[in-house]
């Protein structure tokens, strides 16, 4: 029996790390020392590296093995018998989809198909699946001067989505000590937000914590997080608390925020203009828009006009100076209605 179990050996060739799709777990090449042919079948089982737990367990197919070497690629040992140990809400089960992002270590046993239970080589490898992009960081921006001591923190989600099955974030604020990188305050600092989590894309400093110091320099990143556990970091950006508002030239306009299907799926941040981006994929010539006011006894709207659109992306600038019922630091509702009976909305609070 030891004789005949070094009569076959296996060489994996998956790729290490980035986006995998499941296709890929199967390049494998297999080499019979023999001289007879064999039927064998690989098992596969994908273990998550920090709890050792399995996450997907696969059975391939019968292989014929002649004698010399055998590269196997997903095609040789279709159909595969995938077996999940994540809900199947939160996986793509597509036999060729992603695989979720995390850190794994992929095991594998060739055993034989028809000469009962025999195992004839086994081979782990680790497997880290990254996202093609980080978290990208919104507001406020790097090195921003801010005026107000709570402020919001946005952000863009990591790609592609489809690696995430449970995709959620942790925000990290620091404070960046004299003579300290921002670096080394995100890694040593005590945050000063314990805890937080969220699966918006958007984040308030909560006015029952004490009020960020003017004068002193904090730090911020954005941890996403895959089924509560950490898969990809954003960048590290700086911002300060200035008591004096800052000059009209100096003031920094409010970014644009994408405009969504789905209400609370992100937030803008308006001053004298709501600034929004819409793909303009029914082909429409303009949209009516309305502004409701979503903490006031029956939403009332406080704002409707049209805006002119051109096909494809568009980039929105809605005048709100000059409305004394859009009230700073209450929450809005801005919406229009398609050609294709579409509605898309975002809210937006006013802060200057």
């Amino acid at each position: 029996m030891v004789t005949s179990q070094a009569q076959l050996s296996m060489t994996l060739q998956v790729p290490p790390a980035g986006v995998l799709m499941k296709n890929q777990l199967w390049n494998v090449v297999l080499v019979n020392a023999s001289n007879s042919n064999m039927l064998v079948k690989v098992n596969l089982v994908l273990l998550d590296a920090q709890t050792n737990q399995p996450v997907i367990t696969a059975v391939s197919a019968p292989v014929s093995l002649g004698k010399g070497a055998r590269q196997l690629q997903a095609k040789d040992v279709s159909p595969v018998q995938y077996t999940y140990s994540i809900p199947g809400g939160k996986i793509d089960m597509d036999p060729n989809g992603l695989l979720p992002a995390g850190r794994y270590q992929a095991c594998y046993s060739v055993v034989s198909a028809d000469k009962g239970n025999i195992t004839w080589v086994e081979n782990c490898i680790p497997v880290n699946v990254d996202p093609l992009s980080p978290p990208l960081l919104n507001t406020p921006a790097n090195e921003d001067k801010l005026i107000t001591p709570y402020p919001q923190f946005t952000w863009l989600p990591p790609t592609p989505l489809g690696l995430f099955n449970d995709l959620g974030y942790a925000i990290v604020v620091v404070e960046v000590l004299p003579g300290q990188g921002k670096a080394d305050a995100i890694q040593q600092n005590v945050p000063l937000n314990a805890a937080v989590y969220t699966k918006d894309l958007f984040w308030n400093y909560p006015a029952s914590t004490r009020s960020l110091d003017t004068g002193k320099v904090y730090a911020w990143r954005i941890v996403a997080m895959n089924s509560g556990k950490a898969v990809a970091l954003s960048e590290i950006w700086t911002f300060r608390v200035t008591a004096v508002q800052p000059s009209a030239a100096s003031v920094k306009q409010a970014p644009y925020v994408e405009v969504q299907r789905a209400q609370d799926a992100s937030i803008a941040t308006a001053g004298n203009v709501l600034r929004v981006t819409y793909n303009n994929a029914a082909a429409d010539t303009s949209i009516k828009y309305t502004i409701t006011s979503i903490e006031e006894p029956g939403n009332p709207v406080v704002q409707e006009g049209e805006v002119p659109v051109q096909y494809g992306p568009n980039q929105l600038q809605v005048p709100i100076k000059k409305n004394k019922r859009i009230v700073k630091n209450r929450v809005y509702l801005f919406r229009f209605t398609s050609s294709r009976n579409e509605s898309w909305t975002v809210k937006f609070t006013v802060t200057k």
